[in-house]
Parts: C-alpha cells; structure tokens; sequence
C-alpha cells in the first residue's frame, strides 16, 4: 500500500500544509511529493508513476487546478488506481469534478479525520465508514467541520522537512473558519470559527523560530478573531530572530489598539506584516457582499499603523464588486492610495465554486471565465473596457509602488493628483514606448519614468530626488541613464574635497565613484562592499 498526495505549489518557495497535515494524522505510510506550476507536465506525471503508488490525492486549489486536470488526464493513460480530489477548489462543487474528471472521490472541507477511512476503503480493508466530509459516484456527504481541534497532530513535529528548506514559506494555523460571510469568500461557506489551544500554537510556533524558519505565514481568515492573539505577540517578540517576518491576515476595524500600541513599544521594524482587506469603500457594495466594516475605525487603525511605522501594511482592494462602476472604484483607490501603506494590492473578483455571489451572477449581470481563476470579464455597471483601464493600473502599482523600486518618491508623486488617474497616464506612456513590465532593467524603468515625470506639473527638483535615489539605492556602481560628470578634472576636484575626511584614495574613488551634479553641487556616490555612500561636496576648488 502506497498512498501518495500531491502538492503542486504556484512558487518554490511555498509550502503546503495540506498535504503535511494529511501525512501527520494518518495511521497509513502516507507520503508526499511536491512540484510548482512551472514544473512540465512530463516531469511531474514521470515522477509519479516512477514512485508506484497505489492510491493518489491532490490538493486543489484555484491556481493549480487546470494543470492538475491535465496530470490527472496524463496519468489516466498508464495508472489504474484511485485518484482523490481535496482542497477548497472542490470542496463545494463536487459533482462537477466527479462528473467532468476521471476520479474516484472527492474529500470536502477538512479531510484529517477521513482520509484513513478513504485509503482503507480503496485498498479493500474495510468498507466506507464516513457519512461526512467525501463524495465519489455512489455517496455525497455533506461537510461536517471539525469541533476540537486539539485533537490534530502538527505537521510541524511529525514530517517537517524545515531543516532542508529553512527559506521557503511556512505555514501555522491559530483558528480555522471566520466569523464573517463576504459572500465572494469560500470561508463565508463555513460555520463556525474554532482554535487550536494556545499551547499547541505556541510549540509549533517554536518549532518553526528554532529550526530557522524565515517567513511565517499564519493561514487564520481573520486572526484578530483569536483571543490569543496578543500572547502569540508576544511569544514571537520574545523569542524571534534576526531576519524572520510574520505575516497575518487582520480585520483592521475589529482590531484592538492596545495590540498596536504593545506591537510599536516592544518589536523591531518589518517583523510583523498585517494584510487588510478593504475591498470597497462604498456602502451599498459592501452591503450587497454581506460585507460590514466601520471605514471610520478602520482608516484611523491603519493610519495608527502606519503612523507607528512599525508593522509592514499590505492592503487589498477588489474590482468587480456589485454596483461598484469605474468612477466609484476610483474612488475607492484613490481614498485607499491616500494612505501610503507599503503595499496595495488590487485584485479582481472571482466567482469562486460554491460562493453566494457565483449564484447570484445573473442578478449583477456577470458574466466571468468559465474555468480557473473564474475572473469576471464585465458586469451591469462596469464594462469590458472599465476592467481593461484597471488592469493597467494594476500592473503599473505593482511594479512602481508595490516593489519599492522608487521608495516613497512614486507615492508623493501620484498623491498630488488624482492617484488613480496618475498610474493610468503611467501606463499609457509606457505603452506607447512598448515597455515590458514583466521584464525590464532598473535603469531603463527610471528613465521611462523621468520622461513620463516631464510631462508633469512637478517641481524641478523631483527629477534630481529620482536620479539621487537611482544612484543611493545602488549596491554596486550602476549604469546611468542620464548625464554624469565625466570630466576627469572635475572629478579629480571632488575627490580632493573628500578623499582625507574620509580615508579614501584618489585611486579607489576614481574606481568606485560615479559624480553627478544635482540639487545645484556636486556629490560622490561611493561604492564598496555592496553598499553605497554618498558625499555632497559644498566647494570645489
């Protein structure tokens, strides 16, 4: 008996906890493999029939599931065995995949406490002794959570593979559910908010910081939900270590302020990351998603937050919601934008299997992909052409604010207007020179960006703050875009100026420096040891 689950992960560096927990709380030799959506189809299908297993299972999810179609197609060709489904892409739309797919079963919802009985039914040990949690062709039982989750052994403890991927993200859980119903979220679809006990997350928690673990990802829908919260604070501050980042996913207008207050006291910078979800800032959208949020409470925390510049903010907006046009979108980005979090990430709307929103389509007038990732295409009040002016904006965010290429220069420039029209104008220019946003070099960004800020009503000075920033935030000696002091004897006179007060040769500086003339003097960009100095120089003689 060889049962087998398969993780196929968007990125190397994710991990998947669902398979790890599956392998934890079997009484069977189950083992795991896992691959990423950049794996070939060949590599992949090869691997698993090369390892001989009796029974399969895969964890789906919205953006592996096309690719998993195809290796389930693929190994259909050679494999006579089980193949079971599991994970949120079909826990809530069962008889689709049973009836489209060549599978066996389906595991729904939460699948530790049925998956042995699964294995022992196909592998003929016993008949099927579940009335929960699975569907095949002969039974579908509906999903029934489970209540005392202390009875789940960790993966953590029991198949850990930290110690040989300490980089890789890795995951904890302090609650399952959420105890909010946004009716485009599969998590509305469950009943109840349940936690693991304190003692059970603080040991993972240790496990993790001891063994190396670098980015932790806490998987809580809403982790403010936990009344543990501040002690699992806590515990991270005290016992964290240099170069690790934790990241939680916070209802911003439900959370405490003394958990702020006790975050900015006692932790250093970019330990914490808290991800906000807004979505809409308009009433009648949020209230025709079931979604209910204070904007006020909400806007004065994350501005406590940012304010505190402690915690990293990344905040999330959604296109697409109901009676959200272009013009109240705007808005929303605008009023969102405004508050300079690190990053915003704007998303677009999915009509996700087993959603309340995917079964009222036609009352909004969506229409949306047919396959995965399901992404609306227009609804009554926004338009095809609306979510194309969107897109733009979005691919433009991500790369000249959510990246942090230009620090805080992009945001003071896109805040002295309209902020979502700035990014429009920016993708345009770049457009009409055919930059690649999905491949490009640093120097040539900021120099279609220069020309782009030319256009602009701006002070003069905003194209030496970029071209200063270009040079400082450069490790090694860069490539320039616009003109530097080449003139030897110019240069010579800097160094001069410098070399004694700061021990440098004439010699080294001829070798590492680049000269520019901005904000009316000269300045030396030193570069040594990957870090960069600068010297402004008052005179030269």
């Amino acid at each position: 008996m060889k049962p087998l689950l398969i993780a196929v992960n968007a990125k190397y560096i994710h991990t998947n906890n669902a398979v790890r927990l599956l392998k934890a709380n079997s009484a069977f030799q189950v083992e795991y493999m896992e691959f990423t959506i950049k794996d070939s189809l060949e590599y992949i299908t090869e691997t698993i029939v090369h390892a001989t297993p009796t029974l399969l299972g895969f964890s789906t999810y919205i953006w592996n599931v096309e690719m998993i179609k195809a290796i389930v197609l693929e190994l259909r060709k050679s494999l006579d065995i089980p193949i079971i489904l599991g994970g949120p892409e079909v826990s809530y739309d069962a008889e689709h995949f049973l009836r489209h797919w060549p599978i066996d079963g389906v595991v729904k919802g939460e699948g530790e406490r049925v998956f042995d009985s699964i294995i022992a039914y196909y592998h003929n040990l016993k008949p099927l002794d579940i009335n929960h949690n699975f569907a095949s062709y002969n039974n579908d039982y509906p999903i029934r959570e489970i209540e005392d989750l202390s009875s789940l052994k960790s993966p953590h403890f029991e198949v850990s593979d930290l110690p040989a991927f300490p980089h890789r993200i890795h995951y904890l859980e302090s609650s399952r559910g959420c105890p909010y119903q946004c009716s485009y979220c599969l998590s509305s679809l469950e009943k109840k908010v349940r936690f693991f006990p304190l003692d059970s997350v603080l040991n993972n928690l240790n496990y993790l910081i001891k063994h190396g673990a670098t980015t932790i990802k806490f998987l809580d829908r809403t982790f403010n939900a936990n009344r543990s919260m501040l002690a699992i604070i806590d515990a991270i501050i005290k016992n964290h270590r240099k170069g690790q980042s934790y990241q939680f996913e916070i209802t911003a207008d439900r959370l405490d302020e003394t958990i702020i207050d006790y975050i900015h006291k006692h932790s250093p910078k970019k330990l914490f990351r808290f991800e906000v979800g807004i979505q809409s800032t308009h009433s009648l959208t949020n209230q025709l998603v079931d979604r209910h949020q204070n904007h006020q409470i909400l806007f004065n925390t994350l501005q406590k937050i940012i304010d505190g510049d402690i915690i990293d903010l990344h905040l999330d907006l959604i296109a697409g919601l109901p009676k959200e046009n272009l013009a109240r979108f705007k808005e929303t980005f605008n009023t969102v934008y405004q508050l300079g979090a690190k990053e915003l990430q704007l998303g677009f709307l999915k009509m996700l299997r087993g959603t309340k929103i995917r079964l009222q389509a036609a009352r909004f007038g969506y229409q949306f992909q047919q396959t995965a990732p399901y992404e609306i295409t227009q609804h009554d009040d926004l338009s095809h052409a609306d979510l194309t002016v969107i897109r733009e904006v979005e691919q433009v965010l991500n790369v000249f604010h959510n990246k942090n290429l230009f620090n805080r220069l992009v945001y003071h420039h896109a805040t002295r207007e309209n902020a979502f029209d700035f990014f429009y104008q920016l993708s345009q220019h770049l457009k009409t020179r055919n930059v690649n946003l999905h491949r490009y070099q640093l120097d040539e960004l900021y120099r279609h960006y220069e020309a782009f800020l030319t256009t602009k009503n701006l002070p003069i000075k905003s194209i030496d703050e970029l071209r200063f920033l270009y040079l400082k935030r450069a490790k090694i000696k860069p490539k320039c875009y616009f003109p530097i002091v080449e003139n030897k004897t110019q240069k010579h006179a800097c160094f001069e100026v410098i070399k004694d007060r700061h021990q440098l040769s004439i010699n080294q500086l001829f070798k590492h420096s680049i000269v520019a003339y901005l904000f009316n003097q000269y300045h030396v960009f030193y570069y040594h040891d990957l870090t960069c100095k600068c010297y402004p120089i008052e005179t030269v003689q």
